[in-house]
């Protein structure tokens, strides 16, 4: 079923072109694509003000009634602007999904009700994260076995991924000089898939000061050898979350932290260890790009670190002739402290609850993992018994 869903999208979303971005410049010259990069700051300030035409609220609403009058620096504007909003949460996961996953690509062929379900789910997210392009696609596919093409709910919803997809595509064209910009990790996968390209790996790189994922692909028709998705904003949002120490900070980091590949942090217990779990902030949290050369003797710690904290990092290291992805960290909590770790990868899969060595003072602990995950998740922090 996947092939058939991938030639739907094909001839369901056509490439729309738009004439300015918002910044004033034109998009489109004759008929190439040109790219400008969002400027953030400027989206902050306009979807901030209610007397603007950008005024987040007003465009939220009008996406929601497909409006196709919205033209590309509207477009840019809600798709960019979620990175301004309160709940906006880059590394999130909707249960929704995993549930449409099954039945669109599962063993057996879905059924009118299925499509039904997979168009209501998706509409579901969409009200949850109005930028989830994937649950667009998802509701077009729904809506087009529901419906039919010629319906105009099939069109409405295949006029609204394709505006979106426009918003984000006039952010780059997946080249180094020129990355794609998104406001989720997860989007990547999305668009390599839709265009038929499969990555090979992945790492995380700075290009001109920003973090940017770097897919090396497998052979496709279009000749793209390697795909870079600008995800600075999603990176630093984490920082920016644990940036005060008021109570809705330290409250959201809570007894549990989630942490995409290519991280160094350093969180803080908040009193003694406790037989069940104990609450701790972050106190450090930034991208760290570097590939290990090896997983031990590192050099990455210092002999004294402030008493009562984990400084880990969350990475890639080489091993033997290949990868591996690892948690390598100390700790300065005295005595032996046990945790628990689940992990993910990023392409909409569910936690998976993976087994750990504990964590003992001044030792420097190493976990190891293939490379098909990048979410690791701890929590649980307690006294070992």
């Amino acid at each position: 079923m996947k092939k058939l869903f991938f030639l739907t999208l094909l001839f369901l979303v056509p490439c729309v072109a738009f004439s300015q971005n918002d910044e004033g410049e034109n998009i489109v010259v004759g008929e190439e694509l040109s790219f400008m990069a969002p400027n953030y700051e400027n989206i902050k300030r306009d979807i901030t003000d209610p007397s603007s035409r950008f005024y987040y609220p007003r465009l939220l609403e009008r996406l929601a009634k497909c409006d196709t009058t919205l033209d590309l620096e509207e477009l840019r504007c809600i798709y960019y602007g979620y990175v301004h909003q309160p709940d906006f949460e880059p590394y999130g996961h909707f249960d929704e999904q995993q549930e449409i996953r099954g039945i669109l690509f599962g063993d057996s062929e879905p059924s009118h009700s299925d499509f039904v379900k997979v168009r209501d789910l998706a509409e579901k997210v969409i009200a949850k994260k109005p930028t989830e392009l994937p649950m667009y696609y998802y509701r077009l596919i729904g809506s087009y076995y529901t419906y039919g093409d010629s319906d105009p709910r099939t069109a409405a919803a295949r006029r609204t991924l394709s505006m979106l997809l426009d918003a984000v595509y006039s952010t780059g064209d997946g080249s180094y000089h020129a990355p794609i910009h998104l406001t989720t990790v997860a989007h990547s996968y999305f668009i390599m898939s839709m265009n038929d390209m499969q990555p090979e790996g992945q790492a995380l790189i700075n290009i001109g000061g920003r973090f940017c994922d770097e897919f090396p692909l497998a052979f496709n028709e279009s000749g793209v050898d390697t795909l870079y998705f600008d995800i600075h904003e999603c990176f630093m949002s984490m920082s920016r979350m644990f940036e005060s120490h008021d109570e809705a900070s330290t409250t959201r980091a809570g007894s549990q932290l989630e942490l995409p590949l290519g991280t160094h942090f350093i969180i803080k217990m908040e009193g003694a260890l406790d037989d069940e779990e104990t609450k701790f902030k972050v106190v450090e949290m930034e991208p760290y790009d570097k590939v290990l050369p090896n997983y031990h003797d590192t050099g990455l710690f210092a002999d004294a670190g402030e008493a009562n904290t984990i400084e880990g990092y969350f990475v890639r290291a080489k091993f033997g002739s290949g990868e591996k992805i690892v948690l390598i960290f100390k700790s300065w909590i005295e005595g032996m402290a046990a945790f628990d770790t689940d992990i993910r990868s990023e392409r909409g899969q569910a936690w998976e609850e993976t087994s750990n060595s504990g964590m003992f003072y001044k030792a420097e602990m190493t976990e190891i993992w293939d490379t098909s995950y990048d979410m690791l998740r701890i929590s649980n922090i307690r006294k070992a018994k």
